[in-house]
């Protein structure tokens, strides 16, 4: 099974259901639903995080995760456990990180070796020569990988670790290293590294019937019998007698394409069991190295969130659409600000029974920057992520999409076709996507429009979502909505100067 410390359902890893009766274990399999791109964009998420990692490489793999939305609330808590285990251990990370780039290299050595080797049997261009240098290097591979996963297991055993995890991570490795059969197969590697080029090779094989091969093996030149008259007349005494009754030949490759054809073969068996032992060990735990790169840019984000003396949390994930969250910032706010302590937090409290949510406010009051913190708070914290808050009780969507007015402007540069006539083609695709227990956020839709006309538009548009389950939040400053709405199931918001006021 392979070791991943994003996913459970890849790893398997087994958690105690508390809420279950006698501990039973439950399926940590979880849906998981992609985010597209460009809601990231629209939240300000992705620049946000240029602030925190100049890297560009390790940025985009961290948005790719965050993009994966998972509502599995275990795996959630599983990340959330790894990012306090490696807070709670300084330097551990770091030191995994520098492993695993070594790691990394080896695997990508390895992958070339067994190509070239593929190539040089296409090619029918190996040689005895070849394929004792390729099976040299393959021992050497075999034997750095399973050392790499001693080190990785040496290096976590002195952690003082909670999260599951990594707690599976270690005992893995301590599960490899502790087996009678690693020393032997350190041992069977370290006799073929140092494996040269002239040194003597022997083999036997049987015939059959037919006079057709049927087995064949190296032999080791402490048991072997040599028919050869005449070393035996000078006596020397490493030839001792010996109860093997098969005639065996010592040859020499290269003088006979039939041996060196059986050599090579016999060669080829051997580096390709080393290859086939090596691929393994990197097919469980080199996933790994990538998902290191999500938790860099975690760390980096926290650190920078400390730097600013923001308070922050993991959000606690509530069974029900309650949402209750005290002093939430706005994250691009924050990261592109040398200021922080200028930016307003805001309370957000979205009870059950309400599936939308509308926040009214005049151009420039801070509508946007809000609906960017909430849209920002539920990714971050779906992502097993902290949010920058004081306390935070969260509740889980499948899916997560927007619907920015001002932003479409820059990815439809060039349409023919009106404002209006653009969003309502925007809406119509997003109802077609989005399914039950959805998150849609919108930002001043239809305000390019007539005021009465846009508001009637939105509340068709609201009571649509709202009938199929998803909830919506949406920032406008067409006033003529308030009337349309009911208050028993809209909740209705008003922003003033950065500051949200509830609208009773």
């Amino acid at each position: 099974m392979k070791i991943s410390l994003l996913s459970l359902k890849v790893t398997g890893t087994k958690l105690t259901n508390k809420d279950a009766p006698d501990g039973n274990y439950i399926d940590m399999g979880g849906n998981v639903n992609s985010i597209d791109r460009k809601v990231l964009y629209h939240l300000s998420v992705d620049r946000s995080f240029s602030y925190v990692c100049a890297d560009v490489k390790k940025r985009e793999s961290f948005l790719s995760v965050i993009s994966e939305l998972t509502c599995d609330k275990n795996e959630i808590e599983y990340r959330q456990d790894i990012i306090r285990d490696f807070q709670k251990n300084p330097g551990s990370f770091e030191r995994l990180a520098a492993l695993y780039e070594r790691f990394e290299e080896l695997r990508l050595s390895q992958k070339a070796l067994r190509k070239n080797e593929y190539l040089l049997n296409a090619n029918k261009a190996d040689t005895a020569f070849a394929s004792k240098n390729i099976l040299q290097a393959q021992a050497v591979c075999l034997k750095r990988a399973l050392l790499f996963v001693k080190k990785f297991g040496e290096l976590l055993s002195v952690c003082n670790l909670r999260s599951a995890g990594l707690i599976n991570f270690s005992s893995a490795c301590r599960e490899i290293c502790e087996n009678p059969e690693f020393q032997n197969l350190l041992g069977f590697c370290g006799r073929y590294e140092q494996f040269s080029v002239n040194d003597f090779l022997d083999f036997k094989f049987s015939l059959n019937e037919h006079g057709h091969i049927e087995e064949y093996a190296l032999i080791d030149h402490g048991y072997i019998y040599v028919s050869d008259p005449e070393l035996k007349k000078k006596g020397l005494p490493f030839f001792k007698k010996s109860e093997v009754n098969y005639r065996c030949e010592r040859v020499f490759p290269g003088k006979n394409d039939f041996y060196e054809g059986l050599l090579i073969t016999a060669l080829s068996d051997i580096s390709g069991l080393f290859a086939s032992l090596s691929e393994q060990i990197f097919d469980k735990f080199s996933a790994v190295y990538r998902e290191l790169e999500f938790y860099f840019v975690a760390l980096k984000y926290i650190e920078a969130l400390v730097q600013k003396n923001i308070p922050y949390c993991f959000p606690e994930i509530t069974a029900d659409r309650n949402v209750k969250v005290k002093s939430l910032y706005d994250l691009y706010l924050l990261m592109s600000t040398d200021n922080p302590g200028k930016i307003i937090p805001n309370d957000f409290c979205l009870s059950d029974s309400y599936n939308s949510v509308i926040v009214y406010g005049d151009n420039g009051s801070g509508k946007t920057s809000f609906l960017r913190s909430v849209g920002t708070m539920q990714i971050l914290g779906q992502a097993g992520l902290p949010v920058p808050c004081e306390c935070a009780k969260i509740c889980l969507y499948s899916q997560i999409a927007s619907q920015f007015s001002e932003a479409e402007k820059e990815f439809c540069g060039g349409n023919e076709a009106g404002r209006f006539e653009q969003e309502t083609r925007e809406l119509a695709a997003l109802a077609d996507e989005l399914s039950d227990g959805a998150f849609l956020l919108l930002n001043e839709t239809f305000q390019s429009t007539a005021y009465e006309e846009g508001a009637q538009g939105l509340y068709n548009i609201l009571e649509y979502f709202s009938d199929c389950n998803i909830r919506c939040v949406l920032v406008t400053h067409l006033r003529e909505l308030e009337k349309m709405s009911d208050k028993d199931k809209c909740l209705l918001l008003y922003i003033e100067n950065g500051h949200v006021i509830i609208k009773m």
